[in-house]
């Protein structure tokens, strides 16, 4: 019997493409967003984001345009906010989604508020845009007005330090908790309070004349994030492999202590909480929020129900009330401890006699410079609630933690060093307190 071959029915629908900027789409979590945005599912058929990025050197546009977002090549360190608006409505007149990632230099406080004002001037002039074209889309070129949803990061140090693992009253940073950031971020978390300010429409902001910002703000305060060029936990690997290299030249020194077990030693405490979440999870949670604000897809029912209908599905409105204005952490499902880490660095780079913790300065090794480490690495101890983005819109991670997969994650980082990651070169001179660009 001749088999049969199966009838294919082709219909034509128009597609709806969504318009998602990200504002600083070449650095490390700008690139993971915007290629979240590009494989983004579970959208009503047959809508798709269609993505740019807003970078300032010619440079990056070629490694944007290989994982097919947009490039648009404007710089707000050297053009007006009115400039590099115009640049970006070349592209496009109206914004769905509009994400800030950027990370200016932060050795001198006075240039980087003037880069959050002006990043706060260009969402205002691209939101200005957007919400001008008539509704029926006369002089729009067939478009509708768009109310811009502004996801605009900062970040969970904003909250400063919880406790360690263990400790009494021991509890987790949530959205509400008090704001007790480093002075290095203050800044930035400063910029991203401003920007919910004006989105509200708050008495300040009605006195200057402005009574409607034309946008949607949403502030994220993600935890620190691993995974391919490793961020700071690049910084952790750095340290083990500079560790485990101090000690083979001892060793060499040493011939009485060739013998002995290397240990890979850490001055922080063994309990201080290492909270963090894989970059590819992270980006994902940004497009659950924009998932949810404009589809209600992933959206927690229990939240927001339409009382009067009874059918427990919240009003589009209601929906995006639940995001917009809103603050939320992403994080990982649970924390890590400097003992988790620090064991699983030391078995990978080959101490024998493990990890010790809680030494004194004047037990470490005098040929490694461990001090730069510290502070924003090992001892940031931070416990970061994310139940109140898992609630609303359904989002989890997925990703190994970084003691579960440190192999796989040390291979990727140093892969990425060897081919010139931009990323690494940030975080090594962070590390040794050089914050400028």
């Amino acid at each position: 019997m001749g088999s049969t071959s199966p009838t294919t029915t082709t219909t034509t629908t128009t597609t709806s493409p969504l318009t998602a900027l990200i504002i600083g789409a070449n650095g490390y979590l700008g690139s993971a967003i915007s290629r979240a945005f590009l494989r983004a599912s579970n959208l009503p058929t047959p809508n798709f984001f269609r993505v740019y990025g807003l970078i300032r050197r010619p440079s990056s546009a070629r490694a944007l345009a290989l994982q097919e977002t947009i490039p648009i090549v404007a710089s707000l360190s050297s053009d007006s906010p009115s400039a590099v608006t115009q640049a970006v409505l070349a592209h496009s007149r109206t914004w769905n989604v509009i994400v800030v990632c950027t990370e200016p230099s932060q050795s001198d406080p006075v240039a980087q508020a003037r880069h959050w004002l002006d990043v706060l001037a260009l969402v205002r002039g691209l939101a200005e845009a957007s919400t001008s074209i008539p509704a029926s889309g006369g002089g729009g070129g067939g478009k509708a007005a768009v109310t811009p949803l502004v996801l605009w990061s900062s970040g969970c140090k904003d909250y400063g330090t919880t406790g360690l693992h263990g400790g009494l009253g021991l509890k987790p940073h949530t959205e509400s908790a008090p704001l007790d950031p480093p002075d290095v971020v203050r800044c930035r978390m400063e910029g991203a309070l401003r920007a919910l300010e004006v989105a509200a429409g708050t008495e300040e902001e009605e006195k200057d004349g402005n009574k409607s910002a034309g946008f949607d703000a949403v502030v994220v305060r993600a935890s620190p994030v691993c995974g391919y060029s490793g961020s700071y936990y690049g910084a952790a690997l750095e340290y083990a492999a500079a560790a485990a290299a101090a000690a083979a030249t001892s060793e060499k020194e040493d011939n009485c202590g060739k013998n002995e077990a290397k240990v890979l030693k850490f001055t922080a405490d063994a309990n201080t909480i290492m909270h963090g979440v894989h970059v590819d999870d992270c980006a994902d949670a940004y497009v659950a929020l924009a998932r949810t604000a404009l589809f209600d897809i992933g959206h927690s029912h229990s939240l927001s129900l339409d009382e009067e209908s009874g059918n427990g599905t919240p009003p589009k409105s209601d929906v995006r009330a639940a995001v917009a204005g809103q603050v939320f952490n992403i994080s990982g499902r649970r924390y890590e401890t400097l003992a988790e880490v620090g064991t699983a660095l030391a078995a990978e780079y080959g101490f024998t006699g493990g990890a010790q913790f809680s030494v004194s300065a004047d037990q470490m090794p005098e040929n490694f410079d461990y001090r730069s480490s510290m502070e924003f690495l090992f001892g940031y101890s931070q416990w970061v609630s994310s139940e109140k983005i898992r609630a609303l819109t359904g989002w989890r991670d997925t990703r190994p933690l970084f003691s579960e997969d440190i192999g796989r994650y040390r291979v990727a980082y140093e892969a990425a060093k060897d081919g010139g990651s931009e990323n690494v070169e940030t975080v090594r001179k962070r590390m040794m307190g050089d914050w400028g660009e």
